[in-house]
């Protein structure tokens, strides 16, 4: 039998893709923002979403940090064969114990990234399966054909790319700590 994976969807993982010492600067510039109760997060936890203005986040990160992202989406636009886009919205989010990232999307923008900034050892990002039929298959058992979610691991200074249609997020995965902080961000077409 020769069996395909058909219609693969790109999630990149960029390990240390800041510096330990670029990490503490962000945390400090972080707690500086305003941040505010936010759809996408259940429970204790604030996003600064909609504090920044298109391309205006030099408050938050360093221009040489912003260059790295926009290479980085270059580089995964690229190797996905997508049109080029370039790094617009970028806000925060900080979870307490007890929260929880619901699943969401984000329309309307090509590539989405999260750049971990303070997770915990177990950290997880969960995406959602994008074929709206997998609910009805007759699964004897969960295989890469047949899961509704995975997840993967996400560490400190890790930066993940992904197409911002696919759904991420996960409803009853419940933050086991205190000031859990992500850098998020989209890009449009250049």
């Amino acid at each position: 039998m020769n069996t395909r994976s058909l219609f693969p969807t790109p999630v990149s993982s960029f390990p240390n893709f800041i510096t330990s010492k670029e990490r503490l600067q962000i945390i400090k510039s972080i707690k500086n923002i305003p941040h505010h109760p936010h759809d996408a997060i259940g429970g204790d936890g604030l996003s600064s979403h909609y504090h920044f203005k298109d391309g205006q986040f030099s408050s938050l990160l360093d221009i040489s940090i912003t260059n790295r992202i926009q290479n980085a989406l270059d580089e995964y636009n690229i190797e996905c064969g997508y049109k080029l886009s370039k790094l617009m919205n970028i806000w925060t989010n900080i979870q307490n114990s007890g929260s929880r990232l619901l699943e969401h999307s984000h329309p309307q923008s090509l590539v989405s990234g999260a750049l971990y900034i303070n997770v915990g050892e177990e950290s997880r990002l969960y995406f959602h399966n994008p074929n709206p039929y997998v609910y009805f298959t007759n699964r004897r058992e969960n295989t890469p054909f047949t899961y509704e979610y995975s997840w993967i691991p996400v560490h400190n200074c890790e930066l993940i790319l992904f197409p911002s249609w696919l759904r991420h997020g996960k409803h009853d995965y419940i933050n086991e700590m205190d000031d859990r902080i992500v850098v998020s961000f989209n890009s449009y077409t250049k």
